[in-house]
């Protein structure tokens, strides 16, 4: 299975560094799945919590377990 199968619209992604005061990190929700000029694939993702926050992160990135968990929803 490859990562880009395991990475859909919808899903959720915890950042697993913590925040000031201890608290978890953001939580994000991919809204579209693009591929980039580079041919890589990336993940358009919003702010779980602040639909204003908006990022593009690497499907490598996203998979990566030392930076983001995913969330069962």
């Amino acid at each position: 299975m490859t990562t880009a199968s395991l990475i859909s619209v919808g899903q959720r992604f915890r950042d697993v560094h913590q925040r000031n005061f201890g608290r978890p990190g953001l939580e994000w929700v991919v809204r579209d799945i693009i591929t980039g000029t580079d041919g890589l694939a990336y993940a358009r993702l919003v702010s779980a919590g602040d639909p204003t926050k908006l990022k593009s992160l690497s499907f490598a990135v996203l998979s990566d377990r030392h930076r983001f968990q995913r969330v069962d929803g």
